[in-house]
């Protein structure tokens, strides 16, 4: 009894060149969500990122502070490439957030005196 073993490039289909990784985000149904949604924070004065209130640049991409789309439901999370779960932040904010839910937005407290030892 002899086995053979699969040629090399082959996947588990069995024919070559079919096991090719795609970029979830180079699909036109994302391409046009990322648009649109862009295109509407635009029209609705969105100006700074809603995590770290940096200006957000529309114009120029791969920026810290260009405008880009985030999944509020994370794609790996079952979110879909759709308007409705789409946010604009900051680049700064959405690279390193992955499939985390986001940030809590910055609270500034009012400043307390700091406690000392002495009675001045």
């Amino acid at each position: 009894m002899t086995t053979t073993a699969a040629p090399t490039g082959q996947g588990l289909s069995g024919s070559a060149g079919t096991d090719v990784a795609t970029s979830r985000t180079g699909t036109s149904q994302y391409k046009k969500a990322r648009r649109r949604m862009l295109h509407l924070a635009q029209a609705q004065g969105i100006e700074r990122c809603p995590y770290c209130q940096v200006n957000l640049d529309y114009q120029v991409s791969l920026k810290p502070s260009s405008a880009e789309t985030d999944h509020v439901i994370a794609h790996a999370k079952g979110g879909q490439d759709h308007v409705d779960n789409l946010a604009v932040c900051c680049r700064r904010c959405n690279q390193p957030k992955g499939d985390r839910p986001a940030p809590k937005t910055k609270i500034i407290l009012a400043a307390r005196p700091l406690k000392t030892s002495r009675a001045w």
